[in-house]
């Protein structure tokens, strides 16, 4: 088994901190991991992403090809998923003239911030969750910076529709990752705000 997974957001969305922790989840359940990232100032633009490969054996190329999954926080992140095409924000979920990620495979699961991202991805050739991830970290947790973590929390419901039924990675996995990851002082804000993405993920699945 061999899993690719990329965050992607706007400067300041701690992208490259989710990969981190997601990377560190994997270590943590007993997988093969690496992470790599890639700042705004290389890319030209104000998006950062982290790329995460998760084996069951030994990695032989660390870096992504063809991602299984992709974490997409703004909307400036998903033009560039999509190389600029211009987008029809069209309400309905259809085939025709559908945006097309770069470097996603088809039934890849897509994750998008329902309230920042705008999409018009067809959802017979994806995986689409959309959830309110930023709006989760502002209300509910009193600080709009964790919503990196709340999308981690999302990320780990959704796999299960990847995986019959089961999440990649377990909650108690990416807990102790969190642990490990981010200053102490943080933890329990980073804790709570994965388990309210948690939350809000299975809200979102169920709907579906």
């Amino acid at each position: 088994m061999r899993y690719e997974v990329r965050v992607i957001g706007s400067a300041g969305q701690g992208s490259i901190l989710a990969a981190v922790v997601l990377a560190t989840a994997a270590a943590e359940e007993g997988l093969w991991a690496t992470q790599t990232a890639t700042y705004g100032a290389a890319m030209r633009s104000g998006v950062s992403l982290g790329d995460v490969v998760i084996s069951d054996q030994p990695i032989d190329f660390p870096k992504t090809t063809e991602l299984d999954a992709v974490v997409i926080q703004s909307q400036e992140a998903y033009d560039d998923m999509i190389k600029g095409k211009p987008i029809r924000l069209d309400p309905e979920c259809s085939e025709a003239d559908a945006d097309v990620l770069v470097g996603v495979k088809p039934g890849a699961l897509v994750i998008v911030d329902e309230d920042l991202v705008q999409c018009d991805l067809d959802c017979n050739m994806y995986r689409v969750v959309s959830a309110p991830i930023a709006r989760t970290a502002a209300e509910v947790l009193g600080r709009r910076q964790v919503m990196n973590i709340v999308a981690l929390g999302v990320f780990q419901v959704a796999t299960t529709l990847q995986f019959d039924g089961k999440p990649l990675i377990s909650e108690e996995s990416f807990l102790k990752a969190i642990e490990k990851s981010v200053p102490s002082r943080f933890i329990e804000l980073n804790k709570n705000a994965f388990m309210e993405g948690v939350k809000i993920g299975k809200a979102t699945l169920q709907k579906a």
